[in-house]
C-alpha cells in the first residue's frame, strides 16, 4: 500500500488528494455493492410464514 501511495504522480498534496478520492470512491461503491447485497439476497423484512 505505501509503494503504491509513493508510485503516484506529483506532489505530496496531489498524491493526497489522489488517495482520497480513490478511498471515497471505494467506499461508495462498497456501500451501493452491500445496499444491493440487502435489497437483492438478504431478508426484505418480510415475515416466514
Amino acid at each position: 500500500m505505501k509503494d503504491w501511495f509513493i508510485s503516484l504522480p506529483g506532489p505530496m498534496a496531489v498524491k493526497i488528494l489522489i488517495a482520497a478520492i480513490v478511498i471515497v470512491v471505494g467506499l461508495v461503491a462498497l456501500f451501493f455493492f452491500y445496499d444491493w447485497v440487502g435489497t437483492n439476497l438478504l431478508d426484505s423484512g418480510g415475515t416466514i410464514g
